[in-house]
């Protein structure tokens, strides 16, 4: 039986196939995840069909004779033409230039509504207008008018809020309160900002509610019908600043695979028929690694010589904070207290008063090492699922 003779080429004609096989794994596996991606919107997003997004909302003005549109992956920016803008629970930090640019926008006769749950970043827009939240006593389902609106009668709305409105201006209206208010309109030049503490008012599951839908038409009652009403998807993660790199260009489009493709099969040639730069030079002694745990050790023996055991405390206790709240996007300078209590309301099968008792101790000043020791341990293990013995 004639032997197959193993060659150059037929090594690099199979390994050809391997990246070809691999490179539509890939390119299937990324489509797919694109394909998830779409039906995976922030909260209050007007791209969204779920209970708590906001596209019934968008699709309802366009269908009473509104042009509904969205400021997304592009300069945030709003055309002469929007009369209304919706900015609904932002998940991104509104910045100082963009609030005095919305404002400057309003004061031209244009109508602003932005709603705030109290978990987005830094919001610079309620800055500026001198608002601020603040929990309530209780959370709220429902809400009733305090005064009528566009001349609609409307008994309870449905919509959870947690947080009120607080202010030191004078020059307000409000219509919604609970132990806070809940809904303002405040003039601004020519035109006015509606703002509310309760951004599910709007939402796709409660817009089936008859009085949220009335609240929803007074609120676009003074913009004329043919107008540009625009919702904020900027805001939301959808900018040109957070999406579009040079990186997500290459691992997320065709072109950018073609380019994968070519570079692997350049590398693939070279590889089978390139020369060496010269002779090779044997190792004479291989150099023993130094171990991840001396590492440790030298650090640790370093912080305690300088005695700097309050900012190893003070290390674990802001990643602690940082893990826990990173999948709701809690701010870990926050203070314990406050921080505390919005994880309880999102993860409330948490041990709160344990996590309290964790973040007391880290930041303690007069622990000894073994205390130390313990509570950084106890700081890394909280709140993650205990291993299977």
């Amino acid at each position: 039986m004639k032997r197959i003779r193993i060659t150059r080429e037929l090594l690099f004609f199979v390994l050809l196939l391997v990246v070809l096989a691999g490179m539509t794994a890939f390119i299937a596996i990324r489509q797919a995840q694109a394909e998830a991606q779409q039906q995976n919107f922030t909260p209050y997003s007007s791209h969204s069909a779920r209970p708590n997004g906001t596209l019934a909302l968008h699709e309802w003005l366009n269908a009473i004779g509104y042009r509904a549109q969205r400021i997304e992956n592009q300069a945030f920016q709003l055309g002469e033409e929007v009369k209304l803008l919706f900015i609904l629970a932002p998940t991104e930090s509104i910045t100082r230039d963009e609030a005095l640019y919305l404002l400057n926008w309003v004061e031209r006769g244009n109508t602003l509504v932005v709603t705030d749950d109290g978990f987005s970043f830094n919001n610079e827009l309620f800055e500026q207008l001198q608002l601020s939240l603040d929990d309530l006593e209780e959370r709220v389902e429902r809400v009733q008018l305090n005064q009528p609106l566009a001349d609609a009668s409307m008994d309870e709305m449905t919509g959870t809020a947690f947080s009120g409105l607080e202010t030191t201006r004078n020059d307000f209206v409000e219509y919604l309160r609970a132990d806070k208010p809940i809904l303002l309109r405040i003039p601004r030049g020519q035109g006015a900002i509606w703002v509310a503490s309760a951004p599910s008012l709007l939402t796709n599951a409660n817009l089936n509610d008859a009085d949220n839908a009335k609240f929803a038409a007074a609120l676009v009652a003074n913009t004329p019908r043919g107008s540009v009403i625009a919702f904020d998807e900027f805001h939301h993660g959808l900018n040109t600043v957070s999406g579009q790199t040079l990186v997500n260009a290459i691992y997320n489009t065709p072109w950018g695979w073609g380019l994968v493709l070519a570079a692997l099969l350049w590398f693939g040639y070279l590889l089978f028929n390139g020369k060496r730069f010269g002779r090779t030079v044997p190792v004479q002694r291989t150099l023993a690694r130094r171990t991840p745990s001396e590492y440790v050790v030298s650090m640790a023996n370093l912080f305690r010589r300088a005695n700097k055991r309050g900012m190893v405390l003070q290390h674990y206790r802001h990643s602690l904070k940082r893990r826990l709240g990173r999948a709701f996007h809690l701010n870990p300078e926050l203070s314990d207290e406050r921080y505390i209590e919005m994880l309880a309301r999102m993860r409330p099968e948490l041990d709160r008063a344990e996590l309290t008792r964790i973040l007391n101790n880290l930041r303690r000043t007069d622990l000894s090492e073994m205390e130390l020791v313990k509570s950084a341990e106890q700081a890394v293990t909280f709140g993650k699922p205990k291993a299977s013995k």
